[in-house]
């Protein structure tokens, strides 16, 4: 029994360290340490408005249902998002089949915010959160990782919508995308078609 107890352990690290090799493949981005130094800095009763407005309550307990909230800037935006976030998160804890991703845009030209890679994030955070790795998602990093290329948002979108289906519901947050960068608005465009 020692020796297979042994061996059962070196296959769960190998397989273990397959899977993070491919989320990190799929999307280096990593929105979660951004949204811990947000909520960290929240102060007890911030946004209990929003949480508890008829709107919201609406948004987090029908399906489809797209809530929109503008703001100036500095207005605290990416308090609210963080805080909806948070809420999320502890609401469906312990309830496999939903899921929450979230995105957080911001102005920095140098490093221009592409269509694919948003959406590639958001694959990434559905995908981890599975007990194992999605099979097309596999498919995809094998058929691309030989090559060297990335993959079309079109094959994005495609495994985006296989794993969307793995869940009865899924939150999709997007923060400060007043401050969305990209080239040109075709991406911005895009980005917000496939999402909604």
């Amino acid at each position: 029994i020692g020796i297979q107890d042994g061996v059962s352990k070196l296959l769960y690290m190998q397989y273990n360290q397959e899977h993070k090799t491919i989320l990190k493949w799929l999307s280096p981005i990593d929105y979660a340490s951004r949204q811990s130094d947000i909520i960290n800095r929240r102060q007890r009763g911030t946004g209990l408005w929003l949480l508890t407005s008829k709107e919201f309550q609406k948004w987090a307990n029908e399906s489809k249902k797209t809530l929109f909230y503008p703001g100036i800037p500095g207005a605290g935006k990416t308090m609210i998002s963080s805080i909806v976030m948070d809420h999320l998160n502890t609401k469906f804890v312990n309830d496999a089949s939903v899921s929450i991703a979230y995105v957080y845009c911001n102005y920095q030209p140098q490093q221009e915010q592409k269509p694919a890679d948003l959406l590639s994030s958001l694959l990434k955070q559905l995908a981890q959160k599975q007990p194992a790795m999605l099979i097309d998602v596999k498919n995809l990093y094998e058929h691309h990782r030989g090559k060297g290329t990335r993959p079309s948002i079109d094959d994005i979108i495609r495994v985006l919508d296989s794993a969307i289906r793995l869940y009865s519901r899924v939150f999709i947050i997007i923060d400060a995308l007043d401050e969305y960068y990209a080239s040109n608005s075709e991406g911005l465009n895009r980005f917000l078609l496939e999402v909604f």
